[in-house]
């Protein structure tokens, strides 16, 4: 009898030990992982415009916490829009559709418009020209697209809710002075 007691509590402790080791391992890598999104964010809220990290397509963002995409035109002089990527619906090409009639809106220059997937958590900030962006928990549009009611527009498109086409008709024709 003693000794079957024995055993139970010698393998008692031992199953004690093995749950203690993977808590603490778990509680570690958690840690590391909260330390790594904090640098993270503290390079993107930096004013180094090269401190941020880009990624190379939609799909590659969508399978990462704290990423975000991020429109803009006139080669970087404006941000036009930013989305946290795990909110993204529609696919990477209408994406690009959306960026290019914001930026016909905007500049109307093509080449200059870009589409990036970047590691940006939400609450950073956003390196750019007309006072730059953040990254909010939704859909971020510079000022004054949102003045000229592009805001719902965008977001339909970002959500699935809406083709480019069908937004198309919403959009003005330009906002340039």
């Amino acid at each position: 009898m003693r000794l079957i007691l024995t055993l139970l509590v010698v393998f008692g402790l031992g199953l004690l030990i093995v749950l203690l080791r993977r808590g603490r391992a778990r509680r570690a890598r958690l840690a590391f992982e909260q330390n790594a999104a904090r640098l993270h964010a503290e390079r993107l809220i930096s004013d180094d415009a090269e401190s941020f990290v880009t990624l190379h397509s939609l799909p590659e963002a969508q399978t990462m916490d704290h990423t975000a995409i991020v429109m803009q035109g006139g080669d970087g002089s404006q941000i036009y829009l930013t989305v946290p990527a795990k909110y993204v619906v529609c696919d990477e090409a209408t994406l690009r559709s959306l960026l290019n009639a914001l930026d016909a809106v905007e500049w109307n220059e093509p080449a200059q418009a870009t589409l990036t997937f970047e590691l940006a958590p939400i609450g950073s900030g956003i390196y750019g020209g007309m006072g730059g962006a953040s990254v909010i928990d939704g859909v971020w549009l510079h000022p004054r697209l949102m003045e000229a009611g592009l805001l719902p527009v965008a977001t339909d498109v970002v959500y699935g809710r809406r083709t480019v086409d069908d937004a198309r008709a919403a959009f003005p024709q330009s906002l340039r002075d």
